[in-house]
């Protein structure tokens, strides 16, 4: 249960910044500005970076899990005889 908490700590972190991150790049590409130049809330916009979010965050959770398994093996071996 607490090889968990730490990736899910950092796929939190890196839903939030790559769903700012991608609304802004998807703002910047297509603006929400009527052709009057009255500005509106782009929910097509919102929704793309939300789902950018979350599967960012989703192969950050795996990439972590995968990242401190291979670290906790490394740093407990075991089965090496001592010297």
């Amino acid at each position: 249960m607490r090889i968990y908490l730490l990736p899910l700590l950092i796929s939190l972190f890196v839903m939030v910044f790559a769903t700012v991150a991608s609304y802004n790049i998807v703002d910047y590409i297509n603006p929400p500005v009527t052709e009057e130049g009255h500005r509106y809330m782009p929910i097509g916009n919102i929704i793309k970076s939300i789902i950018g979010g979350f599967v960012s965050a989703v192969l950050a959770f795996f990439i972590s899990i995968k990242v401190l398994r291979q670290r906790k093996k490394n740093k407990y071996p075991f089965d090496k005889p001592l010297r």
